[in-house]
């Protein structure tokens, strides 16, 4: 049985490995003694070890955001397998490439009080894109190995389903090995990967792009920038593009509009299209503007829509804008594009001529890091307050930045692992911009950064509780139980965090002072910087306010 339990395991090993896997993430554990086993004898995988299985799950959710390809997590029986669930939800949602591999005891020892023995079938439910459960370890590799190459084909997405989580379930029974052997399978199974298709339904482009505009939302997948930029001159329309869709930071054009989040509330904006690439903006009020609208054209190669758009077109975004080219004369001028440019342009300058140093809150701060930081680096961005000051203070420009973000789910847990996982598979310099209850919320994700060599940046934007909240006490609720039941505030010392996991420690008052921290010296660090909510706020007010003033003289 043991030898079984092995040469299985490294059947699984080899395929994964043959199909281009690399990264592995590996829980302790001594159900999953067999896989650990093979996949750390196999010297093509870069293993890493992680004692918490949540944060293990984050940390492979980040690598396969970077590499945008599977890597694989791989835990022991039990409640270890639960632990990853809700890194497998924002796998789902933000369709990431995830293979999830979970060791279980024998079927006969479900409900029999065994220990460490749950029912682990179908377990995450309908957030993975196929389950296989292998069975006990026998001589069928054939049919074994089609499935895990069917599970690496379903991570990566196919024509009717986008990337996301797969899961492999394998029972072992005892004793798990008995002697660890260098690995002398035979040779595997030639299986190559289905090519991938896409799916092209008869494109209809019956719509009057006269006065449209474009919405490039996070996660934009299937079309280039250059694409998005040909439609945008063909048809005269804007582009209103989302901090986390590619579009703002890579290139620069007058079309591609990012202050919208200051001025769309405050104009008459009424395109006769809308023509939406990507998931759903992070600006609730581009959102808005979306969801009341009765023309609106979702272009998705895997029919996952997110809104309620009149018009949803299952095909390749590529082919979309290639037959729009083709099939309508180009329009000569569009008032509203001039417009909205007049406005991009004179908001633009508004947050250019803000002094960061006067005016001290998340958005300056973060837009001034995205001015220093050098090109090529990956800015892992954290939610709620964090992901909407970006959104509000960034400008295009043409610079080469990887936002990278958790918006499938947006929840805040699992953001320092997901940060850490980015900088695990990318030599390029990593910044993580948390707040500081997402940065408390994961902090057991550092541990990982005392077993792999890791690099990254985190600045905390630490406002002493829930800063996203802000908005609320506005709605005059008592002080007292909006700081109870709202801000909460931690007093949390950064500084001995820093200590506990032997990471430096950096504090900063001046933002210009950031400059020097956005280096790469292959450490991990810490740095604070302290923010009153109330000024905050403020701040964020008082530009809003000029917002208004600026376009009431238009």
């Amino acid at each position: 049985m043991s030898n079984k339990n092995l040469n299985w395991s490294y059947q699984i090993a080899n395929t994964l490995c043959e199909k281009g896997v690399k990264y592995i993430c590996l829980c302790p554990g001594s159900r999953n003694t067999p896989l650990t086993v093979a996949f750390t004898s196999n010297h093509n995988f870069i293993c890493s070890s992680h004692i918490d299985e949540r944060s293990a799950a984050y940390f492979a959710l980040g690598i396969s955001k970077k590499i945008k390809s599977p890597s694989v997590i791989i835990s022991t029986s039990g409640t270890a397998v639960a632990n990853f669930f809700p890194a497998i939800i924002e796998s789902s949602l933000s369709k990431t490439p995830i293979i999830v591999i979970t060791a279980d005891r024998p079927a006969e020892l479900i409900n029999t009080g065994e220990n460490q023995t749950i029912n682990q079938k179908h377990i995450y439910g309908e957030y993975v894109r196929s389950f296989y459960d292998l069975g006990l370890p026998s001589g069928d590799m054939n049919s074994m190995n089609k499935k895990i190459i069917s599970s690496y084909n379903s991570a990566i997405g196919t024509t009717n389903t986008p990337p996301g989580p797969s899961h492999i379930n394998i029972p072992f029974d005892e004793p798990l090995i008995e002697k660890i052997h260098e690995n002398k399978l035979t040779n595997i199974i030639d299986s190559s990967i289905d090519k991938l298709k896409s799916k092209t339904n008869d494109i209809n482009i019956n719509h009057n792009f006269t006065d449209s505009i474009i919405v490039c939302g996070g996660g934009l997948q299937g079309i280039s920038n250059n694409s998005i930029i040909k439609l945008s001159e063909h048809i005269k329309a804007p582009i209103f593009a989302d901090p986390t869709s590619g579009v703002r930071y890579n290139t620069t054009h007058e079309n591609i509009i990012s202050s919208y989040n200051l001025f769309i509330d405050h104009i008459d904006i009424n395109p006769k299209t809308i023509i939406k690439f990507g998931a759903k903006p992070i600006s609730k009020t581009l959102s808005k503007l979306i969801s009341k609208h009765d023309n609106v054209i979702y272009i998705d190669s895997y029919s996952t829509f997110n809104d309620n758009s009149k018009t949803q077109l299952s095909t390749n975004p590529e082919q979309y804008v290639e037959e729009v080219i083709k099939s309508t004369n180009p329009i000569e001028n569009s008032l509203l594009l001039k417009s909205i440019i007049e406005i991009q342009a004179k908001a633009s300058k508004l947050i250019n001529n803000i002094d960061p140093e006067k005016n001290k809150y998340e958005g300056t701060l973060i837009n001034q890091i995205i001015n220093y930081i050098e090109p090529n680096s990956n800015i892992f961005i954290g939610n709620s307050k964090a992901i909407r000051e970006l959104d509000n203070c960034t400008l295009n420009l043409n610079k080469k930045i990887n936002i990278l973000s958790n918006r499938g789910a947006s929840g805040i847990d699992g953001l320092v692992s997901t940060a850490l996982g980015v900088s695990h598979s990318s030599k390029n310099i990593n910044i993580a911009i948390l707040g500081d209850l997402s940065f408390y919320y994961d902090m057991n994700g550092l541990l990982s950064t005392q077993k792999n060599k890791l690099n990254t940046k985190f600045i905390i934007l630490n406002n002493n509780g829930g800063g996203i909240f802000s908005d609320i006490h506005s709605l005059n609720i008592d002080d007292n139980k909006f700081e109870k039941f709202w801000t909460t505030p931690h007093n949390l010392d950064l500084k001995n965090i820093a200590n506990l996991y032997n990471i430096k420690y950096h504090a900063i008052n001046n933002i210009s002072d950031i400059k020097k921290y956005l280096k790469d010296d292959g450490e991990v660090e810490i740095i604070e910087f302290k923010i009153s909510i109330k000024d905050s706020l403020k701040i964020k007010n008082k530009i809003k306010d000029k917002v208004r003033e600026l376009l009431s003289n238009l």
